[in-house]
């Protein structure tokens, strides 16, 4: 399931009256994997810190990014564990990958080999759990990712937004609605807060790129340098049945600290590839 790299001027929170902030909250409609099962997730962002509950289309599961520290938390409250994902989680899994990555390059060049005769056959005695393609994919380095305009501007949740998508290659691999501060209309803090989260998860996607098309999976791209906004509609298009999130409303109002901190008793668990 996870990568942007700005220069972005921290504004202070408006405060009226004095003492009394607005934090931000955004709730989104999640769409899984699987058709059907769809999830109202919430988005709470306060002094720099993002709760997202329901995260992955899943009820149990909670991601928690702390702006400051740089990192963030997997929260998993059915198997009461945590796992953290910064950028030196990820350098620990790129280099246990490296390990593997001669074999993968070797597979790779023994698939391109094979005849279609060979192919079909191998194709068969590995069934679908495993693609021959895939194999040869995960050894080359990914194509360019570029974001390219996807129409004219439209309204989610009654706030205007710009549809963009991003393309690896020539390949669709998601679609989203950006809006800008202005349609937004939440503390400047706040949005500031987001657009962090959105370089820290460039700056994990570009890392993790290479270690994940390994296990198959392609992760969607973008560059901050080239977004305005924030994304208010995702649409992943990498799998037939990739996933979408779409705001549902926004609204600023006072976050309670305790709702926004790592729960008490949970276990520590290490990050794995398949996480």
């Amino acid at each position: 399931m996870c990568r942007m790299i700005a220069s972005l001027a921290i504004v202070a929170i408006l405060v009226i009256p004095a003492l009394v902030r607005a934090d931000a909250v955004l709730e989104f409609s999640a769409q899984g994997e699987v058709k059907g099962e769809g999830v109202i997730q919430t988005m709470s962002v306060k002094d720099g810190r993002i709760l997202v509950r329901g995260s992955g289309s899943s009820k149990h599961l909670d991601y928690l990014f702390d702006r400051w520290a740089q990192n963030l938390m997997v929260i998993d409250h059915r198997k009461r564990t945590i796992k953290m994902v910064d950028e030196e989680q990820v350098d620990r899994l790129n280099q246990q990958a490296s390990t593997v990555q001669p074999l993968v390059q070797g597979l790779a060049d023994q698939v391109a080999k094979l005849s279609p005769e060979e192919r079909q056959k191998w194709q068969d005695l590995l069934g679908g759990s495993v693609s021959l393609d895939k194999i040869a994919q995960a050894a080359q380095p990914p194509p360019a990712t570029t974001l390219m305009s996807a129409g004219q501007d439209k309204e989610v949740a009654g706030i205007r937004c710009k549809p963009m998508r991003i393309m690896q290659g020539t390949t669709g691999m998601a679609d989203l609605c950006l809006a800008d501060h202005a349609a937004i209309q939440i503390p400047d803090s706040d949005f500031a807060t987001i657009r962090v989260l959105l370089t820290f998860y460039e700056r994990l996607a570009r890392r993790s790129q290479r270690v994940a098309r390994q296990f198959g999976v392609i992760i969607p791209m973008i560059s901050v340098r080239e977004v305005t906004g924030v994304p208010i509609e995702l649409r992943d298009l990498s799998r037939d049945d990739g996933g979408s999130v779409t705001l549902r409303s926004i609204s600023t109002t006072a976050v309670l600290p305790d709702i926004i901190q790592v729960p008490a008793g949970y276990d520590t668990e290490p990050l794995t590839p398949w996480q």
